[in-house]
Order: C-alpha cells, then structure tokens, then sequence
C-alpha cells in the first residue's frame, strides 16, 4: 500500500480497496451524519457499487489500523442517479459541459467527528483530485455545511447553481466545480 500523504497526529493517506473498506466508510459516515442503522447500510452498499465504477480514485486516512476518513471519485459522464439529478440545474446555467469523462465526479469525502479540522479532507481531497488526470472536478455539497464550503473554495471550488433538492427531499445542495489542479 503506497503512502500518497502524511497528515497530522501520524495519519496516513494512502490508497483504498473502497470494496473491501465499506463497512468502515459507512461507519466514519454514520458518525458524521448521525445515520441510522438503515442508512447505514444502504451506505455500505452504495459504497460497495461504487467500488466497481470505471475509474474510480479512492483514498482513505488511517490512524493507525482505524480508517478515520475516506474521500473517492470518479470520471463524470456515466448518467448515473446523481448525474440525471445535477444536469438540469447545470443546464440551466449554462455549465453542462461540467458532465463530460474529463470532469472528476468527487463524489464523497467524509472524516471521524473525532479527526476533524486536522486537515485531513483537504489532504484526501487533493490525494484524489492529484491522481486524476481530469482537468475539472464536480462535487454536490449541503448548503448548511459551512466548513465544508469554505474548504471547497479554498480549494479553488466556485458556486455553480443555485441550491436544489435531490429528489424533492430536504436538505438542500450546491453544486461546485474547480479547475485543476486544485489549490493549495
């Protein structure tokens, strides 16, 4: 397993086998998001899916043998659920070129409550978004999520719509895109 990046308090950022870490990334999420047992599950297998997408970059933090947060993305342009969800509000800003195999798809980044604000999703980020040779990248990002959106645009991520729901169901999100590479 080769080590991409060092991080605060001896974690580590390297590759991740995401189907063989899937219980883990659901467990960093639940305690994220507060997930039920349900959820939680359907995360795990989301994740498992995901796993066998063409393409897809994956690296997880380690502290120790503990996965403390994981972040994976692939090439956009495949119509997935969540593409035939954000197109129309691209569209209708003119930006659906951002839906092309030369667009990374960042699709989630998520880090152990008890990990956070170590620089440990922005050093994950930029391992994914390092490894890609796409010269954009996409992400979906929950409105309330302040710390978040300040890390994407310090990041070099710039609003692209205006909020949406996904499916008609709450909570709101944003779409944001960057150039790459990504800022420092």
């Amino acid at each position: 397993m080769p080590v991409v990046a060092f991080v605060p308090r001896d974690m580590i950022i390297t590759s991740l086998d995401l189907a063989v870490a899937a219980s883990a990334a659901a467990d960093v999420m639940t305690a994220a998001f507060g997930l039920t047992p349900a959820e939680q599950l359907q995360r795990r297998d989301i994740f498992t899916e995901h796993a066998r997408h063409p393409g897809v970059i994956a690296r997880g933090a380690f502290d120790g043998p503990h996965l403390a947060g994981f972040c994976y993305a692939f090439p956009a342009g495949d119509h997935s659920w969540w593409e035939r969800q954000v197109h129309p509000r691209l569209a209708a800003v003119a930006a659906a070129s951002w839906l092309t195999p030369d667009t990374l798809e960042l699709t989630e980044l998520h880090v152990h409550p008890a990990a956070q604000r170590q620089g440990l999703g922005r050093a994950l980020i930029t391992s994914v978004c390092d490894a890609s040779p796409a010269s954009r990248v996409l992400l979906s990002v929950r409105v309330e999520s302040a710390a978040a959106r300040r890390l994407y645009t310090d990041l070099g991520f710039e609003e692209l719509t205006t909020p949406f729901l996904f499916g008609g169901i709450p909570p709101y999100y944003l779409l944001m895109g960057a150039r790459q590479p990504l800022r420092r």
